[in-house]
């Protein structure tokens, strides 16, 4: 059995602790005595592997209701993320998902919110994104990333939790938890380091859970004084002087506990005179596989009057750091196959867009055809495009993406008469077959777009270029929404973006519809040529970006240009049918 095999760590966790169950294949752990449709708002947390206890250590009565497990490092799938909340949740039950903010998660548990409201018929789900961490100031905080979750998100697994086992509903919930991350009454920052001849050395401080490298460094000292200093430097620019706080000190996974107490000695004497300590925990509660750090988060008392009784409740998880109430009365853990998931509501074709059975559906083909097409035989160039930033795959993404849906389209398995239902078709064969961020991209623009073509039933309409011009604003709104991408980011975002625009005013004209498209597919183009002088901000290549050594780029945005390249083909497959 392979050492990172998280499949055969969770079944580790069942065996020592019982309450639980683990679907198998889908490495979610969930409280068996969860009950759907009890009333109580439904707790969902996750994210990679290697942060243990987090994410599964703290389900159980008065935290989460399940967790859901990547592969290290790795944000779980969207397949995975489905199946956790089918097995816990009725479609009537509330839900929400609880999510550290960094893109991989925001985007699959995004993915997953969006489908199932859509094709599952869940009816109130919520996604609270925690990005809490200080190290980095705000002012040079891109919106396409904003401020990486770290341990403070169990705290808010903690308050939330308690709220939910009282019976809290999800409004009063999901607002005291977006208020408590929005206002800044929870702050984390962390350090790591390497110990040699009782010297403290290569020092990074606002280093990431995932082994990202630190946004400072200091020199080798011989005690925690100089880090403490800077560290409730950066903490009291979040967290006012003065407050009354709980402090959570959280070793990220290779901090010896004899380090751990003569660090927790020097800080509490050092924040003494800037803030009133009530209640301290300290222990691994969201770690970084071994990795030799420490973080401190501070939790703001004069948020709530509320927080230490919701601190207090009972729990009964695998992760004893709230400590433990009896557990003799749970069931053995056990494992549980789900199996395949059914279409919980069935398809409903009355109330979509029809396109026309001849014409519409002929065109529908050769578009399809065409972009696919084009984008399989652009792999090399797009792949030769991303090198210049990234990992230089963009071209191997996109390309299996494309042929995957092509598969489908010859097997005759693609619903051309719908569009609603094609889309919808498009987005899960990208998310399940085309991975990367640009197949979470892509599917959450096919899935918003296609809620534009169903209407209250009141017979057979039709689909114009105004629906599709609608349809791409939904798209984009969505991949925004998630992405948290803007305009001038140097993304495939550009590209779409003017070319909506450009369509819009088409229609908005009156023009054809083959200059509607013409107009579109010259927007993104232009707009792709344009990333060529573009700063990235957002993206892997946005690390490498840098305003004091500015990268002059040979080649545009490679999202951009596969934009363009569909845009060009569609154009082009547009002409074909319709001149």
């Amino acid at each position: 059995m392979s050492l990172s095999n998280v499949g055969s760590s969770l079944t580790g966790l069942l065996k020592a602790h019982p309450g639980l169950q683990l679907l198998v294949d889908r490495n979610c752990v969930v409280r068996a005595d969860n009950v759907a449709a009890d009333g109580k708002v439904k707790l969902i947390s996750g994210g990679g592997s290697g942060h243990e206890p987090a994410h599964a250590g703290y389900v159980g009565r008065g935290m989460l209701t399940a967790a859901v497990c990547g592969d290290i490092y790795s944000s779980p799938s969207v397949t995975a993320i489905l199946d956790c909340l089918r097995s816990v949740a009725s479609f009537k039950d509330s839900v929400i998902f609880i999510v550290k903010n960094y893109t991989g998660d925001r985007l699959s548990f995004g993915m997953a919110l969006e489908r199932a409201q859509a094709a599952m018929g869940f009816e109130n789900l919520r996604m609270l994104l925690v990005g809490e961490d200080c190290a980095i100031e705000d002012s040079n905080i891109r919106k396409s990333v904003g401020k990486r979750g770290l341990a403070g998100v169990v705290l808010v697994h903690k308050l939330l939790g308690a709220m939910a086992e009282k019976g809290c509903d999800i409004e009063e919930i999901y607002n005291f938890g977006e208020r408590l991350i929005q206002g800044n009454f929870v702050a984390t920052i962390g350090f790591t380091f390497d110990l040699k001849d009782d010297t403290l050395e290569n020092i990074e401080i606002g280093k990431g859970i995932h082994g990202e490298p630190g946004v400072y460094t200091m020199k080798a000292c011989k005690d925690f004084s100089s880090i403490i200093d800077f560290a409730i430097a950066k903490l009291t620019n979040r967290v006012s002087k003065a407050a009354d706080v709980v402090l959570l000190i959280n070793n990220l996974g290779g901090t010896s506990e004899f380090l751990m107490g003569i660090f927790v000695n020097s800080l509490v004497e050092k924040i003494k005179p800037v803030y009133s300590v009530r209640r301290i925990y300290c222990g691994t509660f969201l770690s970084s596989l071994n990795q030799a750090g420490i973080s401190v988060t501070v939790l703001n008392l004069g948020y709530s009057q509320k927080i230490l009784e919701y601190l207090d409740f009972a729990v009964n998880t695998p992760s004893t750091l709230f400590g433990k109430s009896d557990a003799a009365y749970l069931p053995i853990s056990t494992t549980i196959y789900i199996g395949i998931p059914e279409p919980l509501v069935p398809l409903n074709i009355s109330n979509m867009y029809t396109i026309s059975e001849d014409l519409g559906v002929k065109l529908a083909s050769t578009i399809l055809n065409f972009v696919c097409e084009a984008l399989v035989s652009c792999t090399s160039m797009l792949n030769i495009i991303d090198r210049e930033a990234g990992d230089g795959d963009t071209g191997t993404t996109i390309g299996k993406g494309s042929g995957a849906i092509l598969e489908q389209l010859n097997a005759g398995k693609l619903d051309l008469a719908h569009p609603r239902h094609l889309l919808q078709q498009i987005s899960i064969i990208l998310q399940q077959d085309m991975g990367g961020s640009s197949g979470a991209l892509y599917s959450l623009f096919f899935q918003g777009a296609s809620t534009v073509f169903t209407y209250p039933a009141e017979g057979n309409q039709t689909v114009s270029i105004a629906h599709w011009s609608r349809a791409l604003c939904e798209g984009i709104d969505t991949i925004v929404k998630y992405a948290l991408t803007e305009i001038g980011d140097r993304t495939m975002l550009d590209a779409l973006k003017e070319g909506e625009q450009r369509l819009a005013s088409s229609v908005s004209q009156g023009l054809p519809v083959l200059d509607c498209v013409e107009s579109f597919t010259k927007g993104c183009e232009e707009a792709a040529r344009k990333t060529q002088q573009m700063v990235a901000k957002a993206g892997r290549a946005s690390y490498a970006a840098s305003s004091a050594t500015p990268i002059v780029y040979k080649y545009p945005d490679p999202g951009a240009h596969a934009v363009s390249i569909w845009a060009r083909a569609l154009f082009e497959a547009c002409k074909q049918v319709l001149v």
